[in-house]
């Protein structure tokens, strides 16, 4: 996990991001579901915070706050400022720390978005003139993946193995796994050069489910002379 996507948040919150910062940010969130989810359930602690208790848990909630840019921003000691709770306010300092702690405790762990850098898709300039493709390509690149999903869908024909491989990408990136990999174990076994680039994404696919167990199972299947193989290595070691 990006290190520096909790100090994002507060800064968004906080409306301490320039103009263009906040714009990139917003545009990212748009197209990224899984930094959707991640600010979804920051924006819901932070507001359950806000609204259910007083000054005291605001300030914890601060002290989290420079916590965090301790560990992960500036590396330099800083004083905190010690509260006095009321003994209610345990049991929301507990809950509170378990939530953010469980959020930084995976950050050791390897994530889809750490590996998710998909080439662009080139498909129409070696084939016919297609509008559905070619809207399927310019959202692909544009990395709107749910109206490529939705153009993909249209297209009535689909056995190409490389237009079945950007088209299993989109599915994982708007989570419909089953049916990407579905597209995925059909290039596998067929004999097309996207043969070992479906294994890498069938283990992103899996990795991306937490499923870490069958994402390695397909790493070891790449070949030593595919592209990906030394990124699947990487990935390999990052998961034991």
């Amino acid at each position: 996990m990006n290190e520096q996507l909790y100090i994002t948040f507060e800064n968004y919150f906080n409306n301490e991001m320039s103009q263009e910062e906040k714009l990139e940010f917003e545009n990212q969130l748009q197209n990224d579901i899984e930094l959707q989810e991640k600010f979804e359930l920051y924006k819901e602690t932070t507001q359950f915070l806000a609204t259910k208790f007083d000054k005291e848990t605001i300030a914890f909630k601060e002290n989290l706050k420079s916590i965090s840019r301790d560990n992960f921003a500036e590396k330099e000691v800083k004083k905190s400022k010690v509260i006095a709770f009321k003994p209610f306010y345990y049991a929301v300092a507990a809950s509170v720390v378990f939530a953010f702690g469980t959020w930084f405790m995976m950050q050791g762990n390897p994530e889809y978005g750490d590996y998710n850098q998909h080439e662009n898709a080139y498909f129409m300039e070696r084939s016919v003139g297609d509008a559905t493709l070619n809207e399927a390509q310019k959202a692909f690149n544009d990395k709107d993946y749910k109206k490529t999903v939705s153009a993909f869908e249209k297209v009535q024909n689909l056995t190409n193995p490389e237009l079945q491989y950007y088209y299993a990408i989109a599915l994982i990136e708007t989570n419909d796994y089953t049916k990407a990999e579905i597209l995925l174990n059909n290039i596998k076994s067929g004999t097309s050069v996207y043969k070992d680039k479906a294994i890498w994404y069938l283990a992103l696919s899996n990795l991306k489910q937490n499923k870490f167990d069958e994402c390695k199972t397909y790493l070891n299947q790449i070949p030593a002379d595919a592209e990906d193989y030394v990124k699947a290595q990487k990935l390999l070691k990052d998961l034991d």
